[in-house]
């Protein structure tokens, strides 16, 4: 079974381990593409990506529209490409695999949804059956205390809000077998949060970031923030995201010059997908405010070609 490398991908491939168990659970690898199909058989499945190749004919849980109506492979939901058009591609792809092999998970595995939902940004969707075998999930976790004017001040959050950048850094990291290994055997949402592999993935993801950051380049173009910076791991969404708050209401496109990825980030990404779409170099797709894709191009040239677009 082949998954998209982020919390949701391998969330997805968990609960869909326990509807098919004699599977294992292969990270997608990110340098051959999303949705790589290369090496599967029909027998095999494929979560949170859309196949790259149409004629594979696998099965695939996935929530990135639209899907081939023409595919051989059998998709869940299997929805046609009229409905996809109309279709809410919000639903996580963890939750679709919960929802699928629900009775064939362990009710204490369930909690487990919440890192899917989490990563893909869609708490809100978290079934209240969930909280409900997993109370804990609403333990209250410190994330910040500092002072002022002499007073303390002390930020918490449920633990349920947490979890997925306990699994995130890791995959940001590109250690797909401890990420899996720790998803698969944690017995606790405390368990995991606490552990001290994910204490130090986080501490090394958060340094990253703070070099990236301060390192980038950053252009302004309209409502369309171009962000180059450079890193070892995958850090082009975690960019992206976090600087939303920075340009309040534009619409980030953070670059990783070091590989080429993309990510697209804002209400306008749409809009920015298809006036860049006559960039041959460039390929981006996803969800509405929530794409990634690849620049196959010198950064440098792409600014240039971009102030001239736009």
């Amino acid at each position: 079974m082949r998954c998209h490398w982020d919390a949701d991908g391998v969330t997805s491939a968990l609960f869909t381990n326990y509807g098919v168990p004699d599977s294992e659970i292969e990270v997608g690898v990110y340098e051959k593409g999303f949705g790589c199909t290369e090496g599967l058989t029909k027998d095999d499945w494929m979560v949170d990506m859309r196949p790259q190749d149409k004629d594979w004919n696998g099965h695939c849980i996935d929530h990135h529209f639209p899907h081939p109506d023409d595919r051989k492979y059998e998709l869940t939901p299997d929805i046609s490409e009229e409905l996809y058009t109309n279709a809410p591609d919000i639903i996580p792809a963890s939750l679709l695999a919960w929802r699928k092999f629900k009775d064939k998970i362990p009710k204490d595995e369930w909690w487990k949804l919440c890192i899917g939902l989490g990563g893909d940004g869609s708490l809100e969707l978290t079934p209240p059956e969930v909280f409900k075998e997993c109370p804990s999930l609403l333990t209250p976790v410190k994330t910040s205390a500092y002072q002022t004017y002499g007073r303390w001040k002390i930020s918490t959050y449920p633990v349920y809000m947490l979890l997925s950048s306990c699994i995130n850094s890791l995959l940001r990291k590109g250690d797909y077998e401890t990420a899996v290994y720790i998803l698969k055997f944690v017995k606790s949402p405390m368990e995991l949060y606490n552990l001290q592999d994910v204490e130090i993935a986080k501490r090394d993801v958060k340094n990253e970031y703070k070099t990236a950051v301060t390192d980038a380049s950053m252009y302004e173009f309209g409502d369309l923030v171009v962000v180059l910076f450079e890193s070892k791991y995958r850090m082009s969404g975690y960019v992206s995201s976090s600087l939303q708050d920075a340009f309040t209401g534009k619409t980030i496109m953070a670059i990783n010059t070091k590989t080429g990825s993309i990510s697209l980030r804002g209400k306008l990404s749409p809009y920015y997908k298809l006036k860049l779409s006559v960039l041959d170099y460039i390929h981006i797709d996803g969800h509405a405010e929530f794409m990634g894709g690849k620049l196959h191009e010198n950064p440098d040239k792409f600014i240039r070609d971009v102030a001239e677009l736009l």
